[in-house]
């Protein structure tokens, strides 16, 4: 086996004041016994409105309590607004799809990488499926602490117990699930909890659709909102608020594709939806909030 099991849209979505470029999906299941995909990857996005270079940056991963981070150097390239750098690591033993064309392939370096760079041949990295954490840095400078702190830090994701994160770990993975950013990678509220659901791996890269992110819409400003029952399980919620206006309300899922969209004062019918996690936006009286939903 790779590893050691150690316990180790285009949506107008809301942000508060975060990095433009943000770790947007991990996945650490590659090849192991039930994996979607073959490979580990970890997965870039540029949610803001300017073109970022990745010249000098890179990705870490260490074991969910871990001080020793293993480290690779993105290239020359440049991520644009809205659009997504897959980034492949270490495959497992056990059969499963390949990921899409990676725009770095960290493996082999045979390299495929977007924009035409060849970086140095570099191993993958193996990362633990269940808990770990992996950082965006704008350094080639291996970390050495458990939860790194510092302007270097660009984006930290910490997932099941692990020691790293942005407020909070997301829940623990396993082989068949991811930490998959919220709105298609535009939410960023920097809480690992919040601004992440575990869901199967859908990896993009910079061939993806572009999904502009609108960061300009205030978040949470809806006085006394409350949305019930959740989790939905007879097919309808119902949103309250201080003024019980008319609110216009769109539902996603976590890849940002619209599934719902309807005006209301309270009650919301989701019963075409299957199970899952879905994100829901609301704006009523020119004020607009994003929450989760859960349908079972």
């Amino acid at each position: 086996m790779k590893k050691i099991y150690i316990l180790l849209f285009s949506v107008a979505v809301v942000a508060t004041s975060s990095a433009q470029v943000v770790i947007s999906q991990v996945y650490g299941g590659g090849g192991n016994t039930g994996a979607v995909y073959s490979n580990d990857f970890i997965e870039l996005f540029n949610r803001g409105t300017a073109a970022v270079s990745l010249n000098g940056w890179s990705v870490q991963y260490a074991s969910a309590a871990g001080t020793s981070w293993a480290l690779t150097a993105l290239p020359n390239v440049t991520i644009q607004p809205g659009k997504y750098y897959l980034i492949q690591q270490a495959a497992g033993t056990n059969a499963a799809a390949s990921l899409p064309t990676p725009d770095l392939d960290a493996v082999t370096c045979a390299c495929t990488v977007s924009g035409g760079a060849t970086p140095s041949p570099q191993n993958g990295i193996a990362m633990a499926g269940t808990n770990g954490k992996v950082i965006l840095s704008n350094t080639t400078t291996a970390e050495t602490t458990a939860n790194p702190t510092g302007s270097q830090i660009v984006d930290k994701v910490g997932y099941g117990s692990a020691s790293g994160f942005e407020t909070a770990a997301t829940p623990v993975l396993t082989n068949s699930t991811a930490a998959v950013r919220n709105a298609a990678g535009c939410t960023d509220t920097n809480d690992n909890s919040s601004d992440f659901t575990v869901v199967a791996p859908v990896a993009r890269n910079s061939a993806s659709a572009t999904n502009a992110c609108n960061l300009s819409v205030a978040q949470n400003q809806i006085d006394g909102l409350k949305i019930y029952p959740n989790p939905v399980i007879n097919g309808t919620f119902y949103i309250n608020t201080n003024l019980d206006s008319t609110k216009e309300v769109v539902v996603y899922d976590v890849l940002g594709k619209q599934v719902v969209k309807t005006s209301t004062t309270n009650a919301v019918n989701v019963s075409n939806l299957k199970g899952g996690v879905y994100i829901v936006k609301i704006t009523e009286e020119g004020k607009t909030a994003t929450r989760k939903l859960v349908i079972k």
